[in-house]
């Protein structure tokens, strides 16, 4: 469960270091977020699959050790 929120806390400090930079050249508030919707609407398929794999697997990871710690509680 550290694990998940490890990353959740890099994504907001990776959010909140693009926003802040926008904000102190001036960038509206407002244009700040629509870099997101322009990121994805250039991606292709192959890179919007890559992309959901990699924001999926560490929530993967602590499933399986989870996995792994039932089952051998339960032996």
């Amino acid at each position: 469960m550290k694990i998940l929120l490890i990353y959740a806390m890099l994504i907001i400090l990776g959010l909140s270091m693009v926003i802040s930079v926008d904000w102190l050249t001036g960038t509206p508030f407002s244009q700040s977020f629509n870099f997101l919707t322009k990121i994805f609407i250039t991606t292709t398929f192959q890179e919007l699959v890559v992309i959901i794999i990699f924001l999926v697997l560490p929530v993967i990871q602590v499933a399986v050790k989870a996995g792994k710690k039932k089952k051998k509680h339960s032996h």
